[in-house]
């Protein structure tokens, strides 16, 4: 199969799957209180893997699916030798941080802060990761997604800021921990002249000649 497709069937199957829970446990606002994630509550530790799950109404859920749905394709395509890795660490990395430093007593669900954390790592890697190519996507992503550090901070009600803050400090430390291993197939070649200096010709030589 060809990688770009599969990669479009994995992104869709993750995407869908909160898409699935919430027209499935309804009401909604039952499912997201008893799997929904309560900072420093060891009761709401379940939160940590099924937060994602649990949307507040429809609007919430589907703000987040095609998000979720591009950042997963994106991980898959351009590191799709760590991507399981990459996705757990996004997935639980980002609940656990947030059960440390959420405000207690304060119920989180959606998939935004895994969205944060996957966009994150995109970023950063995308820098870090010695390719031509990534690095154009990183200046896309943070043209087109560089209003998301807004969402960080505390200025907006009834929006898990810190969820934000815990999925985009899961996304950089993954992105700087993993580079030791997603750098040896992401990094672009060295042309042959860098190997044999003795072979190698200025290629702008040819314009001081003059015949």
């Amino acid at each position: 199969m060809n990688s770009v497709i599969k990669a479009c069937y994995i992104a869709l199957f993750i995407a869908l799957l909160p898409v699935v829970a919430f027209y499935l446990f309804l009401p909604q606002s039952k499912f997201a209180y008893n799997f929904g994630l309560i900072p420093g509550d060891v009761q709401h530790l379940q939160g940590v893997f099924f937060m994602p799950f649990a949307h507040a109404d429809s609007g919430h859920l589907w703000g987040n699916t095609m998000q979720l749905f591009f950042g997963v394709l994106l991980v898959f395509l351009h590191f799709r030798h760590l991507s399981k890795t990459i996705m757990f660490i996004q997935w639980v990395g980002t609940g656990l941080i947030l059960f440390f430093i959420g405000k207690t007593e304060s119920l989180h669900i959606g998939s935004s802060g895994i969205i944060y954390g996957l966009f994150s790592f995109l970023i950063l890697a995308g820098f870090i990761a010695g390719n031509r190519r990534l690095r154009l996507q990183s200046f896309m992503l943070l043209m087109y997604y560089g209003g998301m550090v807004w969402g960080i901070f505390p200025w907006q009600e009834k929006v898990s800021w810190e969820g934000h803050l815990s999925g985009a400090i899961a996304g950089t430390l993954s992105a700087i921990i993993l580079s030791k291993w997603y750098r040896t197939f992401t990094r672009d070649k060295r042309p042959a002249w860098f190997y044999d200096s003795a072979k190698w010709e200025d290629p702008y030589s040819r314009f001081n000649r003059k015949d």
